[in-house]
This record gives structure tokens, C-alpha cells and sequence, in this order.
């Protein structure tokens, strides 16, 4: 079937769910003709091809991948810089902000491949319920059939709303016993001046934007940790990390938040506020160029 020119799934179509179900199959074949094939290198402003980017990604031993989550294109671009780092003799791990540490049972059953994927499939929809599997299936297939770990990197769920709602402050000792032991989410006012040029939608002042701005900080603390803690019991590897834009963002991410002097590399979509001309060095290395 061919792939129909220019169309690319994001979330402003509106699509009820019995016909998301009938559709899926189709919207699956026409996104394989959605791609990312350059990106801005940041350091000197030119625009290169993503084999040229994925070269200079290969002596890093973390890669940042930053995805609006529902954007096709971001995850078979993620997918292509998993296979040309592997062939590159890499040792791959992947971390994901999709899942929490509950899950990493089964994200270790699955890379050893001895979960069926229909039960792997309910795993995730527990964890990333908004987002089609489909959208990150040839990932997992990937490391299934490579036998790479998939670590899980976010914070509880129940504990990011709860932070959201009341507060780091609020948490109980039960709550604060869940997380990695040096975490303080307390954010400083500069955190909050960029957590309100990042999201517009949310109210920006009070208390109210105060705890938002500490649920983001609280993940970001947490996937750093767990990173650092992967690494330093496997150092051999390479851990490639799938979050989105604002949590791979140098400047207020997880990068921000990561331990030691571990090297790294940030590639990035094209996330307000963030575009070619307002982003820097400190957020990112590549910008990716999209033309859908």
C-alpha cells in the first residue's frame, strides 16, 4: 500500500475510540512514511543528516532521545538510532519514561524473551495507557529480539499526583521510603520561571503551579537516579533514554539531575518553547528538522 503524502498522526485529530481500534491497522501502514532525516547540530548551527548525527552520538555513554510522545516519526527515528548504535558493537540499555519500577520485572521477562507479547502488550497499556503500542512496538520487539535490558526510569504514579496536588512536602514517610533516598523535589524559583515558559496551559503562579513544577522535578530526579544507578552497576553499556522533550531538555531535565561527570549527548524535538533559533547548547546537541 503506498504511504499517502505528508500524513503524520499527532494529537490534535480526533478519533473516537471504536474507530481508533478499525483504523489502527491502516494509520500504522500510511505513518511508516513519516520520518526524521536531518537535524540542526546545535554547536555551530548546521544542518546535517541523522547518520552523520547518530556518528557523533556513538562515543556517548548515555543518549538522550526526546519524543513528543505521539509523534511517529520521533519513535522510528528512536528505533534507527537503536540499531546503528548495535551495529556498532555497543552494549545497549534503554531507559524508559514509560514505565515505573513496579514494571521492571516484567521489562526483564520480556528482553529475555520469555513473556508472550500479548501480556507484554498489557504491561505497557497499565503503564502508558494514552499512546498506542504501536507507537513503540518495534522498539520492544528490538530489544526482545537483541535481548537488550529496558530499565524503567519514572517515578510512581501515585506519588507524581500526589506531588501534583499537595506537594513534596506532604508526602508521608510510606511515600518517601518508595524513592530513591536522596531525592528532594523542591523546586527553586528559577525552576519555576522555566516551568512557566515550558507550560503555557497551566496556571503560573501560586501554590497550585508550585506543585506541578515539583511532580516534573520529582520525575526528573528519578529517572536521573535510576540512570546513575544502572550505569554504575553495568558500566560496559550504553543506555539510550526515551522520555519526552521537556524531561530529555538539558536546562530543567534529567540531565540536569544526573550524578557524577557522566557524559552525554541530547537529541531533541522541536517542543515549545524551543525551536531552531531560540535553542542552545545547554539544551540540547541536535534539534531535530521536521517537515510534517
Amino acid at each position: 500500500m503506498a504511504n499517502a503524502p505528508g500524513f503524520c498522526y499527532n494529537r490534535h485529530m480526533r478519533i473516537s475510540l471504536p474507530a481508533k481500534l478499525l483504523l489502527l491497522p491502516l494509520l500504522v501502514t500510511l505513518l511508516t512514511g513519516c520520518s526524521v532525516s536531518q537535524a540542526l547540530r546545535v554547536q555551530d548551527r548546521e544542518t546535517v543528516d541523522v547518520k552523520m548525527m547518530i556518528d557523533d552520538l556513538s562515543d556517548a555513554p548515555v543518549v538522550f532521545l526526546g519524543e513528543r510522545h505521539d509523534a511517529f516519526a520521533h519513535h522510528k527515528l528512536q528505533l534507527q538510532v537503536l540499531e546503528s548504535l548495535q551495529a556498532r558493537g555497543h552494549k545497549l540499555a534503554i531507559g524508559m519514561e514509560m514505565f515505573e519500577k513496579v514494571s521492571q520485572p516484567a521489562l526483564d521477562a520480556w528482553s529475555a524473551g520469555k513473556v508472550p507479547e500479548d501480556a507484554f502488550r498489557k504491561v505497557y497499556q497499565w503503564s502508558w495507557r494514552h499512546i498506542p503500542w504501536e507507537m513503540y512496538s518495534d522498539i520492544f520487539r528490538f530489544a526482545r529480539d537483541n535481548r537488550i535490558p529496558i530499565v524503567a526510569l519514572n517515578a510512581p504514579r501515585d506519588i507524581v499526583q500526589a506531588v501534583a496536588k499537595r506537594g513534596f512536602g506532604s508526602l508521608s514517610r510510606t511515600q518517601l521510603a518508595a524513592l530513591p533516598p536522596d531525592v528532594d523535589a523542591r523546586v527553586t524559583e528559577e525552576f519555576i520561571d522555566f516551568m512557566r515558559g515550558y507550560s503555557p496551559s497551566h496556571g503560573r503562579s501560586g501554590d497550585a503551579f508550585r506543585h506541578i513544577a515539583e511532580a516534573q522535578m520529582l520525575r526528573n530526579m528519578v529517572m536521573a537516579r535510576r540512570i546513575n544507578d544502572y550505569l554504575a552497576e553495568n558500566p560496559e553499556k550504553v543506555m539510550v533514554v526515551i522520555a519526552g522533550g521537556g524531561h530529555a531538555r538539558g536546562v530543567g531535565g534529567i540531565p540536569s539531575e544526573l550524578r557524577g561527570n557522566l557524559e552525554y549527548k541530547i537529541v531533541l524535538p522541536p517542543v515549545p518553547p524551543l525551536d531552531g533559533e531560540s535553542v542552545t547548547v545547554q539544551d540540547a546537541d541536535y534539534l531535530l528538522v521536521e517537515r510534517f
